[in-house]
Formats: C-alpha cells, structure tokens, sequence
C-alpha cells in the first residue's frame, strides 16, 4: 500500500517500550489527519503499538513485513 505520510520513525531494532514512547511522542507532535510511517524490527514493538492505537485517538491503516522490519501507518485522529 502506497501511502503519503507525514513523519517517518525508524525504530529498528530497539527494545520496548522506546518504540512505544517514540511513537506515542511524535503522533502528539502531529496534526489531526496526519500520517506516521513508523518501522520497527521486533513483534513486541508491533503488538505494543497496536495497543497505544487502540488506546488513543489513532487509527492503525496498515501493517506489513518488508524483509526483518514491520512498516505500520498510522493516522492522528
């Protein structure tokens, strides 16, 4: 999926919960509507993430694998 975003974080392969706080503190920097492409290498990073989404005013638009990095776009509601 071919998305425009608005910020980009490469997490690669750091422990949780920095890819979480990383994460949290740059979509609070963003405005409403915009994207975050945010890559990261671990599953726990992924699954973090998919619970600070649920948790906030996000919405996860789409997770893929690209080699050993997990790409998620998310959006500031």
């Amino acid at each position: 999926m071919e998305m425009n975003y608005q910020a980009q974080l490469n997490l690669g392969d750091a422990d949780s919960p920095i890819p979480m706080i990383r994460t949290k503190e740059t979509l609070d920097l963003l405005s409403v509507n915009d994207v975050l492409k945010v890559t990261v290498a671990r599953d726990s990073a992924v699954q973090n993430i998919r619970t600070l989404i649920s948790n906030n005013s996000f919405e996860l638009l789409d997770v893929t694998k690209e080699a050993d990095q997990h790409v998620l776009l998310i959006k500031k509601l």
